[in-house]
């Protein structure tokens, strides 16, 4: 339970909030739970919700797309933190004050016909006070900029593309602008057909299997924490599991944030730790290249930053810190008996190169300074190839195609495991591998379309294994 100065400060952080008045938002005490403070908006629904335990939980519904765009648990520890963490709440509801409006990308081969096109269709918006917003892109960036959109229309020259577009963008609008309608700029039957895909979207859902079967029963264990991160349109998501000695699921949490810091991991913590002190050690599963618990990923800010250091400072614990590859491919490994030497080319991010996690008869490859399976150092994966490859489903299957055909040839694997958003069927990825490795050495190819659940697997498997290792 929480010391009378924890009980305080939560005290304290309830009154602060509710200071916090807008003539933005309404906010006020749930009557029906007076732990609940409600936010509303006409078109957002954000709750903070006081739990035992000094618990809190920020989450904002955007009312609209049925959607979380914000939602985590935290320990309340400091008044400084909570507050920041608010904060970033509460922008998520001032950016849905207003109605947003329906955005819609039109996309043609370079832009430019749709941009005009675009131009004409926000005219006759604004005229007839209609709330739309429309935009124009080219095809070599519709999959990379359409998570900032809602339906997404094709001009006829690449309405090709509307099959793949509608399964790799499964959970946008996509409608292919008959010619006639894109020829004449007959913008009043666009707004006509725009009107069917307004439907209020159902709520965004997936379903995972959860607990894995394992192909051998792991030793009895102490409690584990395993957290992972994974990139999904514009946002990370945080999950934490923890596993009791029998390996089953006692703790399964999310948490949605716009970007990666280790506070966001320490939230995760404090909240496992308290419910659960008896956590013996936690992994974290992480994309970026990791070596000795330093990690690097530019983009979210680390350069080599000592993640394990600070968190083992901080909570006089043990951590350990993996590659996101390489957990997925030993928690595939460990739940089938088929295959012996799986390899996996991850590819979570459209524009990324991805990453690779390689088990080969049943040893996980992390070569010099865990350098293993980052394809990206390729003689053929340069970063100026990245930059036009990996932006379109034909650019990727090139990319993939030849990571892949250097993972056949190097490694050997007897099966090959793909994850990645742009490629939706194998059939042409293998006509494609077979112009550099001979068809009689692929293997065969399985797609994963959820990556969760092995991650975490796999991470519980090295943890289990780090601590026979402490006691042997």
């Amino acid at each position: 339970m929480g010391t009378s100065s924890d009980t305080n400060l939560i005290s304290e952080f309830r009154q602060w909030i509710l200071t916090q008045t807008s003539p933005n938002y309404r906010m006020f005490v749930s009557e029906k739970d007076e732990n609940v403070i409600v936010i509303e908006t006409s078109y957002c629904r954000g709750e903070v919700t006081f739990f035992p335990m000094d618990i809190i939980q920020l989450y904002v519904l955007n009312l609209v797309t049925n959607r979380h765009v914000f939602y985590l648990h935290f320990q309340m520890h400091t008044l400084e933190h909570a507050m920041k963490l608010f904060d970033e709440m509460l922008e998520c509801v001032q950016e849905l004050t207003a109605k947003p409006p329906v955005r819609v990308l039109l996309c043609c081969t370079s832009g430019l016909t749709t941009g005009f096109f675009a131009q004409k269709l926000n005219e006759s918006a604004q005229l007839l006070s209609l709330n739309y917003e429309f935009s124009a892109v080219s095809y070599s960036n519709l999959y990379q900029t359409a998570s900032q959109y809602d339906i997404i229309l094709l001009a006829p020259q690449i309405s090709y593309i509307y099959d793949t577009a509608r399964k790799i963008l499964h959970n946008k609008k996509v409608w292919k602008i008959p010619p006639r309608i894109f020829a004449t700029y007959d913008v009043r039957t666009v707004f006509t057909n725009l009107e069917p895909l307004l439907e209020p979207a159902a709520r965004h859902t997936r379903t995972y299997p959860g607990k894995l079967p394992l192909k051998q029963q792991i030793k009895p264990h102490d409690k584990i924490l395993t957290i992972g991160l994974l990139s999904e349109d514009n946002h990370y998501l945080f999950t934490s599991r923890i596993y009791n000695e029998h390996n089953d699921i006692i703790y399964d949490e999310v948490s949605i944030k716009s970007r990666i810091s280790l506070e966001d991991i320490c939230d995760l913590c404090d909240m496992a730790f308290a419910i659960y002190p008896d956590i013996q050690l936690t992994g974290l599963s992480m994309p970026g290249i990791i070596d000795e618990g330093r990690l690097t990923l530019l983009a979210q800010g680390f350069d080599e930053s000592n993640v394990l250091e600070c968190l083992a400072k901080k909570y006089s614990r043990r951590f350990i810190l993996c590659n996101d590859a390489n957990c997925i491919a030993v928690g595939y490994y460990s739940s089938q008996d088929q295959y012996h030497s799986p390899s996996l080319l991850f590819q979570p991010a459209i524009g990324s190169s991805g990453g690779v996690g390689s088990i080969i008869n049943g040893h996980l490859i992390e070569g010099y300074k865990h350098v293993a399976g980052e394809i990206q150092y390729l003689p053929t994966n340069s970063k100026s190839n990245r930059s036009t490859l990996c932006l379109t489903p034909e650019g990727t299957l090139t990319w993939v195609a030849q990571s892949i055909a250097s993972m056949i040839c190097i490694l050997g694997p007897d099966v090959l495991l793909l994850s990645s958003r742009l490629i939706v069927q194998t059939d042409e990825l293998i006509r494609e591998i077979g112009k550099y490795v001979p068809t009689k050495y692929i293997p065969d190819i399985i797609q994963l379309n959820e990556v969760k659940d092995y991650m975490l697997l796999g991470q519980m498997i090295l943890c289990t294994e780090a601590l026979e290792t402490d006691r042997s």
